[in-house]
């Protein structure tokens, strides 16, 4: 007598969805085959180099006799140095919207069909943006402030060194991505790339623009606990007399927050639409 075996097969597993690095290689690929991109960046370079040595251009042929009574030269010459690279977040928060809002609803369905995880994609966006803009950032900044402190030199105007300021130089570079995050969170939010552009923008220059025509009392208990005036206490922008000032720490903790509640909406939002 033969005895007969039955083979029990067991169940295919369905295949394992990529990992992290293979999300962050997808959206690097997004992100660098477009041409806007590198726009973008090259605009960012020109903004942040060429504005600080315009206007220390236009400070050093004035001379030391033309600045307003009781501004001091050298705080003058460090201010010039990180003028260009703030206006250089503009062209980074359109990057920053394009990359997250520009994106079609076929394009995201495919992306999620093989990263089912939709918070591992929008963690992918996020690391290859604040990657992308810490390094043009790092060479903006640095660039900014040799130009600037070079030409204002050449006219011997008061200078600083970068060992005199370096914390301010590290903070203001290590903070650049805070917008651009800022607009990849409302990017993904509102699908609409001219909302977040205008939105984002609007947060970042027209509390400035406003806070000299507001009471001091909204200045402190309102402006600045918005993000630009948080970012401007970070980098230490902000005068220690003026109702805008915060500890840096403080200030610090206040961008962080705004952060994370941008980042956790857009996650929320992922998961409640279809795309």
């Amino acid at each position: 007598m033969t005895a007969s075996a039955t083979a029990v097969s067991s169940p295919a597993r369905p295949p394992a969805s990529p990992g992290l690095g293979a999300a962050v290689l997808a959206e690097w690929t997004k992100l660098t085959s477009v041409r806007a991109t590198y726009v973008c960046l090259a605009v960012t370079l020109l903004l942040g180099v060429g504005l600080s040595s315009l206007a220390a251009l236009g400070i050093g042929a004035a001379g030391t006799e033309a600045l307003p009574p009781g501004v001091d030269p050298v705080e003058q010459a460090a201010a010039l140095a990180h003028v260009g690279p703030v206006f250089g977040v503009i062209p980074l928060v359109v990057l920053a919207t394009q990359f997250s809002a520009r994106e079609y609803p076929s394009q995201l369905r495919l992306t999620f069909a093989v990263h089912p995880r939709r918070g591992r994609v929008l963690l992918a966006k996020t690391v290859v943006l604040v990657g992308t803009v810490l390094a043009v950032g790092a060479v903006t900044v640095a660039a900014a402030f040799a130009a600037s402190q070079a030409i204002l030199e050449s006219f011997a105007m008061p200078t600083v060194s970068l060992a005199e300021q370096w914390r301010t130089t590290l903070a203001l570079g290590v903070t650049l991505p805070v917008f651009p995050l800022l607009a990849l969170g409302l990017g993904t939010m509102l699908r609409s790339v001219a909302g977040t552009t205008a939105a984002v923008l609007a947060a970042l220059l027209l509390p400035p623009m406003v806070s000299t025509l507001l009471p001091d009392s909204v200045q402190r208990h309102v402006l600045r606990y918005l993000p630009t005036g948080a970012w401007d206490n970070v980098v230490g922008a902000t005068a220690a007399e003026s109702p805008l000032h915060m500890d840096p720490w403080a200030a610090l903790a206040v961008l962080t927050g705004w952060l994370a509640l941008c980042w956790g909406a857009a996650l929320r939002t992922l998961h409640r639409t279809d795309v």
